[in-house]
């Protein structure tokens, strides 16, 4: 082996205390580490994976899936309000006996047709959320859904509380808000930021 073709290879010097020192020669140069053969996990520049497009359309289905049933039960018990109204006008003449029937009966129709309305819009943005998946739309969504959970609590002096539209308007705040996080979470991730 030719000593003038052999690469200069440092030294290694242990001082008195223990410690070690490095000593090169001069033109000396460290091989750089080879780079690394993995590419990141998610690059930013990219789309999104088949994967997390099926995770989303996934959970965009439950979503509808979940409006659908809303509409269902709320319509179901709106049309029983309707239709047993004059029982139910009685019972609250029972209840409030001070109060003028025509006032009652004012207060029930009103009733019904706030919670008409409500429930209109609030479909009406729950499905635009879940075709144009913004997340701004979903955290209207969840505020809307948050206003009408608890709008069904003064019901109960009305007579018209449901505790399974209650759960339902819950249920469809709880997953407005998640996925919201969802969607704000991965325009994080790609930088584009829906919002």
């Amino acid at each position: 082996m030719d000593l003038a073709k052999a690469q200069p290879l440092p030294v290694f010097i242990e001082n008195p205390d223990g410690s070690l020192v490095q000593g090169v020669v001069a033109g000396y140069e460290d091989v750089s580490p080879p780079t690394t053969p993995r590419a990141p996990v998610f690059h930013p520049g990219l789309p999104l994976g088949a994967d997390v497009i099926k995770v989303l359309a996934r959970h965009e289905m439950l979503f509808l899936f979940l409006l659908a049933l809303q509409l269902l039960v709320e319509c179901i018990f709106e049309t029983m309000h309707v239709q047993y109204r004059e029982d139910a006008i009685f019972e609250l003449e029972l209840i409030y006996p001070g109060v003028d029937p025509r006032v009652l009966r004012s207060l029930y129709w009103s009733a019904i047709f706030a919670e008409c309305a409500y429930l209109g819009a609030f479909l009406f943005l729950g499905v635009m959320a879940a075709f144009r998946g913004k997340p701004r739309l979903y955290h209207r969504f969840s505020i809307v859904a948050l206003v009408g959970t608890l709008g069904q609590l003064p019901l109960a002096y009305l007579n018209r509380f449901n505790l399974l539209t209650f759960f339902l308007r819950f249920i469809s705040y709880s997953y407005g808000r998640f996925q919201w996080n969802l969607r704000y979470g991965i325009g994080l991730l790609t930088q584009e930021f829906l919002i």
